[in-house]
């Protein structure tokens, strides 16, 4: 302090006017005797409060992890329900019943997908409240996993897949339509680009049986070859069928009456016998992976009558006519379903 006298300096003892604490406590009502006491009482009140909130907090933490324990729970039977569904729609044959069990299944997905939303706003949540040394990290790995898979079969990319048989005619359509997709804008994931040295096949036709868009190009080598029809039966089999699948179909294909339909289940009828012969000459030890194929083929079989009845009941418009529009429609009909 400068020399020169304060005009609130306070001497001899006197106290009047004079604050402590920050203003806390004022002198010309509490004897200094009290001070300390006054600060210990206020220091004690912040304790007792943040306790208060700690509790508060806790509580509020075991009802979210109860709430999480019950969806997950809930998850666990929606998720079983889905596969089922998805398990008799694949083998159902019956038409009326087909669409019964396409209507449910889009009904039930909604609902799982409610519920992976419920959960992953609750884990956001408790990750906010936990403390660096409480976090309970294996358990919310395992859960953050679940939940990453169930996006992965509800929450569609933005993304165009096409099938379509390698080539002849159809692969020179396709690299004429993956260009002119490509120019506006649209995203084509293609095997032949996007799949990669040492990628695993079947794990990408599943994904373009998953895919929210796939322009199937459909000729009569498509509808001949197992890994075409693998990803035609996997687009049904998960449901949507018609929302998802945007088809062209090439001037050799023969599906528009029901004479050349047959044909077509007669060459899989054909495939399943020839195989099957062949493999009762090796020993059973011997046909590992053979077996998947024929069950391959024999889905194929099973639904190919019902899968061709469907394209040929769209208007597909022709290939010439895309081609000549540069697949105008085909890329407005896509942006709408992005868009949904």
């Amino acid at each position: 302090m400068p020399d020169s006298e304060d005009p609130k300096q306070v001497s001899n003892n006197d106290l009047r006017n004079s604050q402590f604490g920050g203003g806390l406590i004022n002198a010309d009502t509490v004897n200094a005797g009290q001070i300390g006491g006054d600060i210990y009482n206020i220091h004690v009140g912040q304790q007792m409060s943040a306790s208060g909130n700690s509790a508060q907090s806790q509580n509020q933490r075991q009802r979210s992890q109860s709430e999480r324990n019950s969806l997950e729970k809930a998850y666990t039977l929606q998720s079983q329900k889905v596969a089922n569904l998805r398990t008799a729609l694949v083998i159902e044959t019956d038409v009326s019943r087909k669409f019964q069990y396409e209507h449910q299944l889009q009904s039930e997905e909604r609902t799982l997908k409610e519920l992976v939303d419920k959960l992953d706003a609750i884990e956001q949540q408790l990750q906010a409240t936990d403390s660096p040394h409480s976090k309970q990290v294996d358990n919310q790995e395992q859960l953050q996993k679940e939940l990453e898979q169930a996006r992965g079969k509800l929450k569609y990319k933005k993304e165009v897949f096409i099938s379509y048989a390698w080539g002849g005619d159809s692969e020179t359509y396709v690299n004429h339509l993956d260009e002119v997709l490509q120019s506006k804008g649209i995203a084509i994931i293609r095997d032949k680009r996007d799949l990669g040295y040492k990628g695993l096949i079947k794990a990408f036709m599943e994904k373009i049986g998953r895919g929210k868009c796939v322009i199937a190009v459909i000729s009569d080598k498509y509808l001949k070859s197992p890994n075409c029809m693998f990803e035609l039966v996997q687009i049904a089999k998960n449901g949507d069928f018609y929302d998802r699948i945007f088809p062209i179909v090439l001037p050799d294909v023969q599906i528009y009456k029901p004479i050349e339909r047959i044909k077509y289940i007669k060459y899989w009828e054909k495939q399943i016998k020839e195989l099957d012969e062949a493999m009762k000459g090796v020993s059973a030890a011997n046909l590992q992976g053979f077996r998947e194929e024929i069950d391959l083929y024999t889905q194929i079989r099973h639904t190919i009558a019902e899968l061709t009845n469907l394209l040929k009941d769209m208007n597909t418009l022709t290939p010439d006519i895309h081609s000549e529009s540069d697949f105008d429609e085909l890329s407005k009909a896509i942006t709408r379903r992005l868009d949904e």
